[in-house]
């Protein structure tokens, strides 16, 4: 993200000497206002990566998922493990839907993930539950 900013942040800085040379004062104001307006969006951009997200925890006693929205994290799903089930929907390859299943219930994870790390993420929660599976029953590692 710094990166783009910078390059466009050049880019404007040589657009903008460019006019000051040919004498055209009055345009490299509005030139920077599509620099603020970029930072602005950076930064919007920026404090909801940091104020939403959503935790996956896969222990031996429950599946839960915590999401937070703001200043609040809260539990949107708790399940115990041998009655969770993984559901991925590959029929669109580029935008496969994950999602969690258990007694007639379904929450979709992931969603701000990409499509490979969406994948990863649903073999990754697979592995996981059959260990915490194995952990409740067999007293496995």
């Amino acid at each position: 993200m710094w990166i783009v900013f910078g390059v466009i942040a050049a880019f404007n800085g040589l657009t903008i000497a460019f006019l000051l040379i040919i004498g055209a004062y009055p345009v490299p104001f509005f030139v920077g206002l599509d620099l603020v307006g970029l930072g602005v969006a950076f930064a919007v951009i920026e404090h909801r990566r940091k104020t939403h997200y959503e935790q996956l925890r896969v222990s031996s006693d429950a599946v839960e998922v915590l999401r937070r929205q703001g200043g609040v994290a809260r539990s949107v799903w708790s399940t115990a493990p041998v009655f969770t089930r993984v559901l991925l929907d590959t029929s669109d390859e580029d935008a496969p839907r994950l999602s969690l299943a258990s007694s007639g219930r379904e929450l979709r994870i992931g969603t701000d993930l990409g499509p490979d790390r969406r994948l990863r993420l649903a073999s990754d929660l697979q592995a996981a539950i059959r260990q915490a599976r194995n952990e409740r029953y067999f007293g496995e590692a």
